[in-house]
């Protein structure tokens, strides 16, 4: 409560609110993002292994994949494409949306700057107007502006750089490039053996979702 009060406090109240709003909407998009890229696996993918608990939200579109692919003249190539569709819609679009959180938090820190700026020198031109002592100038400065202009800076460049910098980290943005490809992978081996051949691979977690999904 005492960290707020100070965030409030120097970053000014309404930029102060504009960063915590900011702050939770990116934290709660990588949570969102690791909830999902957890169960990629860090090691080497393996070709003939497909039993992936990454994949387990797509379990609907396999089965509907598998049951095409056993129907005779009937292409699977607008399924395929609403699976990928599905795909961007659980990891793609939340990388963009971090990226345009970050944006925003950086412009909005450069507009706190601005305004903090604007209020702090047009009460050191009228203290110097007034000829009152330089420390109180700076003080009335300070809790005028200054503090919003100089913290809302520094917490978009530290933020916006964290962020960044983990965004597109080896953990994020290689495990996800990783389920891009145990999802091509996945796709080609029901195409080919079925969707029987993924359900024996000895997969629990797989075997549980799917018999909920027959309930």
């Amino acid at each position: 409560m005492g960290f707020i009060k100070w965030f409030l406090h120097n970053f000014g109240f309404f930029f102060g609110v504009l960063f915590i709003i900011y702050l939770y909407l990116i934290i709660h998009r990588i949570i969102l993002l690791y909830d999902i890229l957890r169960y990629v696996p860090d090691k080497n993918i393996d070709i003939n292994k497909c039993n992936y608990n990454a994949l387990m939200f797509l379990m609907p579109y396999f089965k509907k994949l598998d049951d095409l692919k056993n129907k005779n003249g009937h292409s699977a190539d607008a399924l395929i494409d609403a699976i990928w569709a599905e795909m961007d819609c659980k990891i793609s679009v939340h990388f963009m949306a971090i990226n345009g959180y970050i944006y925003s938090l950086i412009l909005i820190g450069f507009a706190g700057t601005i305004f903090g700026s604007i209020g702090a020198f047009t009460q050191m031109f009228q203290g110097l107007a007034q000829n009152i002592p330089p420390v109180t100038v700076f003080i009335k400065a300070w809790n005028s502006g200054l503090s919003t202009a100089l913290y809302t800076s520094l917490g978009s460049a530290a933020i916006g750089g964290f962020m960044v910098s983990l965004l597109y980290s080896r953990y994020l943005m290689t495990k996800a490039k990783k389920l891009e490809t145990m999802l091509s992978l996945t796709i080609s081996d029901i195409l080919e053996n079925g969707l029987i051949h993924y359900e024996n691979s000895g997969n629990d977690k797989w075997q549980e979702i799917n018999a909920e999904s027959m309930n």
